[in-house]
């Protein structure tokens, strides 16, 4: 086991070099690189006292005492600033480093000891000072504690998506959600695993399999941040840029009479210039067509087809695609082709949000028609 930790330590520093020399998503790739450090010092640490060699060197003894509180801080300093596209931490940001900062001041003491105390600190169970159970608990509980916040930044953002854009793709941060869901499954499992070990007699391996877990789901997460595509652009900027793009009307609410107006010349205007054709078309756009402010636009839409930009888009895209099915014109086309034609711009989002609409795949569509 202590190989594997090795090995994967060391993985894990490779991991954290190639997610620093990403030129996009700079500040984004540089924190998530910045875990992979810090997990690989655990892995280290965890490499190093089972081998025995803490007794040989033991003056490296708790090193890694004060960066367990790090691993919450920077996954959601990591999912901000994805959300964000952040070039860099603003100040309050750095706040998140403060439990670290205090614990690691608390933790100098016992860096001054000599070889043999701290082996027989770390020897001692009973004992509540620095590696105790109860240090632990708490180092574990102020990261598992960065979850809900983690999750309603994503949900936030997922609907500020909805709000402003017709596609998910290079947006899509569902697979970051999944993993940190599955992070709190894991805490769950450890702390069953945990009062196993203490309130019955089967021996779990708690720390090894615990260590073992965190490391699949840690490398998981830094393998997907490689890949994971530039995005699009702060959305407080990009709600700037679309007010002041503003050409008629205001921010205030529109009055039914002149709603219902700007209701039918969008109708007018999707059935006729059938912008939801670019499958990259956002609100800013829709609503210089529209020669209106995007917040007027959000308000119609929301209003009178009581639905999200995102889903009033597509709704149009799969009454093309249906149309195009049964079109005999469109019979040397495959459905993915008929799919990007009428503006989708993957497979994958193509047969989702068809079901969604239909209830039935395109497959599906096209054998009843």
């Amino acid at each position: 086991m202590n190989t594997i930790f090795l090995i994967g330590a060391i993985h894990g520093l490779v991991l954290a070099l190639l997610l620093a020399s990403k030129k996009i998503n700079r500040l984004s790739n540089r924190i998530l690189g910045s875990l992979m450090v810090v997990f690989s010092v655990d892995l280290l640490m965890a490499a190093f006292i089972g081998s025995g060699f803490y007794q040989v060197y033991p003056h490296f003894i708790g090193i890694d005492f004060p960066i367990t509180v790090l691993y919450g801080p920077l996954l959601y300093l990591y999912t901000t600033s994805l959300i964000k596209s952040s070039s860099r931490l603003d100040t309050k940001d750095w706040l998140h480093f403060l439990p670290f900062v205090l614990l690691l001041v608390y933790t100098i003491p016992f860096y001054t000891y000599s070889g043999a105390e701290k082996i027989n600190l770390l020897a001692d169970e009973r004992s509540l000072e620095y590696g105790s159970d109860l240090l632990t608990h708490f180092k574990v509980g102020f990261s598992v504690a960065y979850v809900p916040f983690i999750i309603r930044a994503l949900r936030t953002y997922r609907k500020q998506v909805k709000d402003n854009f017709s596609s998910f793709e290079k947006r899509n941060l569902d697979w970051l959600q999944f993993f940190v869901l599955g992070g709190v499954l894991m805490a769950v499992i450890a702390t069953g695993l945990y009062l196993m070990d203490i309130f019955s007699d089967i021996e779990t391996d708690y720390g090894y399999l615990t260590l073992l877990t965190v490391t699949i789901f840690v490398y998981s997460i830094g393998y997907l941040g490689l890949r994971q595509p530039e995005f699009f652009a702060n959305f407080e900027k990009y709600a700037e840029a679309q007010e002041k793009g503003s050409k008629k009307y205001s921010k205030s609410g529109l009055d039914d009479q002149t709603g219902k107006i700007l209701a039918r010349k969008l109708k007018d205007l999707m059935e006729g210039e059938q912008p939801y054709l670019n499958n990259e078309l956002n609100l800013f756009e829709l609503a210089t067509m529209m020669d209106i402010s995007p917040h007027n636009l959000t308000e119609i839409i929301n209003k009178y087809a009581d639905k999200n930009f995102y889903d009033f888009i597509n709704a149009y895209r799969v009454e093309e695609v249906k149309r195009r099915i049964q079109d005999p014109s469109s019979g040397n086309l495959t459905l993915l082709a008929i799919g990007l034609e009428a503006g989708f711009n993957s497979k994958s989002s193509f047969n989702s949000v068809f079901k969604k609409h239909t209830g039935m795949t395109p497959s599906e569509f096209k054998l009843s028609h």
